[in-house]
């Protein structure tokens, strides 16, 4: 559940779903047996936060 969590946070943060999955992964030995429950994780909060949201870390309009 920490690895689905964490992952889930760092897609929904920066929009990339497929980064978070690989990053997360590759954290633990045999994280790849998680490979799809942490997909699924990724893709719902990804989608959740851009309705919620449209914009990310990396996309934000800082206006002095």
């Amino acid at each position: 559940f920490v690895l689905v969590g964490a992952a889930a946070t760092l897609s929904a943060s920066i929009y990339a779903p497929l980064t978070a999955l690989f990053l997360v992964c590759n954290l633990v030995p045999n994280g790849y047996v998680l490979f799809f429950p942490i997909l699924l994780g990724c893709l719902i909060s990804k989608n959740l936060a851009k309705r919620i949201i449209p914009y990310n870390v990396y996309t934000y309009n800082i206006k002095s």
